[in-house]
């Protein structure tokens, strides 16, 4: 909201680039809308730290997966941080997984779907080889754990 009144804007939109947003001058967030998880969801977060727990992430992912009563996929969001100028969404690693069962090999394709997306900085905490690297790792653990949650099980 701002001196013009409120506008709403989806997340991919919203970042622009590092430290950049489309906020306007004089504009604050008043709000965020979230939808509630399907049924039968389970979600995992995941931040890859090297060092102290209040550094930024070297890589950060969210994975949401939806199942069917029969264990199969019917829906997926992945998202990573820190590998970007942005925020990232891996859609192609969410399509590998809708209308999947969990395997080790599902598991695998997805995170190297993830790892086409990244477009990773070199700086002190890796190389851009190293971090997408590690974003196709965690993209793996993450959806293992969000699938475990999703099953009621503990991940």
């Amino acid at each position: 909201a701002g001196p013009d009144g409120e506008r709403q804007l989806p997340l991919d939109q919203f970042f622009v680039d590092y430290y950049q947003t489309a906020l306007r001058p004089n504009e604050l967030v008043v709000g965020v809308d979230i939808p509630l998880p399907a049924q039968g969801s389970g979600s995992a977060f995941l931040k890859f730290l090297p060092r102290t727990a209040d550094d930024y992430g070297t890589v950060v992912v969210v994975a949401t997966v939806a199942l069917g009563q029969d264990g199969v996929c019917q829906a997926a969001r992945i998202a990573l941080g820190s590998v970007g100028p942005t925020t990232l969404r891996a859609r192609e690693a969410e399509a590998v997984l809708r209308g999947e069962r969990l395997t080790e090999p599902l598991l695998a394709a997805a995170g190297e779907a993830a790892k086409r997306v990244v477009d990773p900085l070199a700086d002190h905490r890796g190389s851009a080889e190293y971090k997408r690297e590690m974003a196709g790792v965690f993209v793996r653990r993450a959806i293992r754990s969000a699938w475990a949650h999703a099953r009621g099980a503990k991940a």
